[in-house]
């Protein structure tokens, strides 16, 4: 951002340019949506949209940092609220999760998704990747305690990233000839036998 709100009318200001913007790429798509639509939608001006953002790039960062942080936060909270169930229980509820997160807010992620070279390396993307490493880490670690480190670490990176481009490649380019029901219990199956596979260390 340009600059921070402070007081909290400049705060409402800002919602309001996010909450358009994310309501303009969830209509329109990221290509279509524009500063001037986004002034339109938000009541903001196009010249007070550009005290707190150079431009629209910086808008789309901003709100995708606030939805990174929201959805690993809410990712933390509902494993922390499984503490006693079985690993499959756990893995499942979390492609639950997935799955109703990357649909959420009007299909907002699902634009994103479709335009992902964009994004990928962006600091939002690093802070979510951030949260599901904590999440797998302290997952596996719970119920795999024999594993060492390094094999906590590569099965980790190896789950999140398989099931994340799968889901991802899913709900962005919905032309597969597979149910989501039927997709959610392959990825269950998949990553349970990965798990339970011998290590090669």
């Amino acid at each position: 951002m340009r600059k921070r709100p402070q007081q909290q009318r400049a705060k409402r200001i800002v919602d309001d340019i996010l909450e358009a913007t994310l309501y303009c790429i969830s209509q329109h798509g990221v290509l279509h949506t524009t500063t001037p639509k986004i002034a339109e939608i938000s009541g903001v001006s196009v010249g007070s949209i550009y005290q707190y953002f150079q431009n629209k790039e910086q808008i789309v960062e901003e709100l995708l940092m606030r939805k990174s942080e929201k959805l690993g936060l809410g990712f933390k909270a509902l494993v922390m609220e499984e503490q006693h169930k079985s690993i499959q229980e756990v893995i499942q509820n979390s492609i639950e999760f997935g799955f109703e997160s990357l649909k959420a807010d009007q299909g907002f992620l699902i634009e994103i998704l479709k335009n992902w070279h964009e994004y990928s390396e962006s600091e939002s993307a690093q802070v979510l990747e951030k949260h599901f490493f904590e999440v797998a880490l302290y997952v596996f670690n719970r119920f795999y305690s024999h594993w060492n480190f390094e094999t906590l670490k590569h099965k980790s990176f190896v789950i999140i990233n398989s099931t994340l481009f799968t889901m991802m490649r899913y709900v962005s380019h919905n032309q597969f000839l597979i149910e989501e029901a039927r997709l959610k219990t392959e990825l269950l199956t998949m990553l349970l036998a990965y798990l339970d596979s011998p290590n090669t260390e």
